[in-house]
C-alpha cells in the first residue's frame, strides 16, 4: 500500500473516531440504550483493528516479499511474455514443434542455466570475496546480471520466432522448391522461392541467438572458475580482464535483437 493511502486511512479512521466518541455523538459503554452501549463497545475494537490494518506495512506486519522474479523488459521485441516463468512455460511448449523445437529447448535450458550460474557467482562474490553492496561488489554483480539478462532476452526472441515459424508449411515449400516441382504449379515462382528464404533467414537466426547464448554461459562458466580460485579485487587484472570480455560477448550476443 502507498504512503498516500496509509494516510488517508490514517485520517478517515480518526475523523471517525473523533464523530463517534465526541459528546455530539457521545457513544458510551455505560449508555442506559443497549444497542447504543454495544456500538461503542464495538467501536472501541474496531477503530484500532481498522488502523492496525491500515498501518499494517509500516508496523512491518505485511505480506512476505515475493519470491524474486526475473523480469523480462516489455519493450523487447517480440516478448510479451511476462517474466521467466512464463517464458519457460512457452519454450516448454514449443519444444516439440517440428524443425524450431531443438532451438526452444536449448533456450530453455539456457536460461536455466544462467540462473543458476548467476546465483552461484553472487554467492561467491558475497562470501569473504567481495563486501556485498560495496562498489567492487555491484561492478561485478552488474555484470553478471546483464550476461543473465542478455541470455533470458534472446530466449525471448527464440520464442517469439518459434510462435511465428509454421514447421509443416516449411516443410512443403522445402520439398516443393528443393525438388523443382514448385515451377509446375499455380503460384507465383518467386514468392514460394522469397518465402522459403524467409524462413531459412528465421532459422539462421534462431541458430545465432542459441548459440551466442553458449558461448556468454561458457563465460560465465569460466568466470565461476576464476572466481573460486582468487581473491577478487578491484585492481586485480585479472578481475577487470574478466569483466571487459564479459561485457564483449554481451555485446556480441546482442546482434540479432
Amino acid at each position: 500500500m502507498k504512503l498516500q493511502h496509509i494516510i488517508l486511512g490514517d485520517v478517515a479512521i480518526a475523523a471517525l473516531a473523533i464523530a463517534l466518541w465526541s459528546p455530539i455523538v457521545g457513544l458510551s459503554p455505560f449508555d442506559p440504550n443497549i444497542l447504543r452501549a454495544a456500538a461503542a463497545i464495538t467501536s472501541y475494537v474496531a477503530i484500532p483493528a481498522a488502523a492496525v490494518m491500515v498501518n499494517r506495512p509500516l508496523l512491518g506486519m505485511g505480506e512476505e516479499e515475493p519470491e524474486e522474479q526475473h523480469m523480462i523488459d516489455p519493450a523487447i521485441r517480440g516478448d510479451a511474455l511476462g517474466n521467466g516463468d512464463e517464458l519457460r512455460k512457452a519454450l516448454q511448449s514449443q519444444s516439440e514443434l517440428p524443425h524450431v523445437g531443438t532451438y526452444a529447448s536449448d533456450a530453455l535450458r539456457q536460461i536455466d542455466a544462467a540462473r543458476r550460474k548467476r546465483k552461484q557467482i553472487v554467492d561467491m562474490l558475497s562470501t569473504g570475496k567481495l563486501t556485498p553492496g560495496s562498489l567492487a561488489w555491484q561492478r561485478f554483480v552488474s555484470g553478471i546480471d546483464e550476461a543473465e539478462t542478455t541470455i533470458r532476452k534472446n530466449s525471448a526472441l527464440v520464442s517469439a520466432a518459434c510462435t511465428s515459424f509454421d514447421g509443416n508449411d516449411y516443410e512443403q515449400l522445402y520439398a516443393s522448391v528443393s525438388s523443382g516441382e514448385y515451377r509446375n504449379d499455380n503460384l507465383d515462382d518467386e514468392v514460394q522461392v522469397e518465402r522459403l528464404r524467409i524462413y531459412q533467414n528465421t532459422i539462421g537466426q534462431l541458430k545465432g541467438l542459441v548459440g551466442n547464448n553458449e558461448r556468454l554461459l561458457l563465460e560465465l562458466d569460466r568466470f565461476a572458475s576464476e572466481v573460486s580460485m582468487q581473491s577478487m579485487t578491484p585492481s586485480d587484472e585479472s578481475s577487470e580482464r574478466m569483466l571487459t570480455e564479459m561485457r564483449v560477448l554481451i555485446d556480441e550476443a546482442r546482434r540479432y535483437g
